[in-house]
């Protein structure tokens, strides 16, 4: 535990006696011995107040950390990532064969439209009639089921997305104020957080030397696989991030 220093405390009674001792200059008729007083009381006054400042700028123990940087080289967001991908793949396939299915229903009723001429027998047309009807039947019930099947696709990968992304991130809180505290650091900000108006960083500038972010790094990734390259990770985001923003700049033709 870290010992705690002496603090300097400007209690009221010393403040009192100050003030006491400052009017008492004021009335004095010698002016000399007047100043000389009164600049020994702000002396006196100010010292303290320094002292009290001093003592609990050194009390306090600030660190910084990129949230955004270990979040992207936190090998388990990886990891959750490529599993997210996975199933939003799995789910566009599915969805792709349901529309083929639909798309096969169209052409068969489109082909025996094309069936029908004046010069059938009533039998034969109203064969092709039913066999119209059933597929039109069957196509609007497969719209249907699509419609209800994307609709609760959605919803539970949302749910999905939302529940792994919750568990990273409470692994990334957790692992700073772990580090934090085995530091003993008092606060922790987020160097990399933007204001939600502006866009600007809320923290223009901090020190490097107050940094913790490959502290914390190393605690979330001493599971990582052999071969995970964190720095490689952070690049090839950085990098993708910036050819977006390179192509969303570019003039629309």
């Amino acid at each position: 535990m870290r010992k705690k220093r002496k603090f300097a405390l400007l209690t009221q009674e010393k403040l009192d006696q100050l003030v006491t001792f400052a009017i008492e200059c004021a009335a004095s008729n010698d002016p000399s011995k007047t100043m000389k007083k009164f600049l020994t009381t702000m002396s006196v006054i100010a010292a303290l107040c320094g002292a009290m400042v001093a003592t609990a700028q050194a009390e306090v123990k600030v660190a910084s950390v990129s949230m955004t940087d270990l979040n992207i080289m936190f090998y388990k967001r990886v990891d959750v990532e490529a599993s997210l991908k996975k199933q939003e793949n799995a789910i566009k396939d599915e969805i792709n064969a349901r529309q083929e299915k639909l798309k096969t229903l169209l052409e068969e009723g489109q082909k025996l439209q094309k069936q029908m001429d004046p010069t059938l027998s009533e039998a034969a047309a109203k064969k092709i009639r039913e066999q119209a009807a059933s597929i039109n039947n069957e196509l609007t019930a497969e719209q249907e089921e699509l419609k209800t099947f994307v609709q609760r696709r959605q919803i539970a990968f949302r749910e999905i997305v939302r529940r792994e992304l919750a568990l990273i991130s409470k692994e990334l809180h957790d692992t700073v104020q772990a580090v934090a505290e085995e530091k003993g650091y008092d606060f922790v900000i987020d160097s990399s957080a933007l204001s939600a108006g502006s866009g600007y960083r809320v923290f223009p500038f901090v020190k490097s030397n107050v940094d913790i972010t490959a502290a914390v790094l190393e605690k979330l990734n001493a599971g990582a696989p052999a071969g995970f390259d964190a720095q490689a990770e952070l690049e090839r985001v950085r990098g993708a991030a910036q050819q977006q923003t390179e192509q969303s700049e570019q003039p629309q033709e």
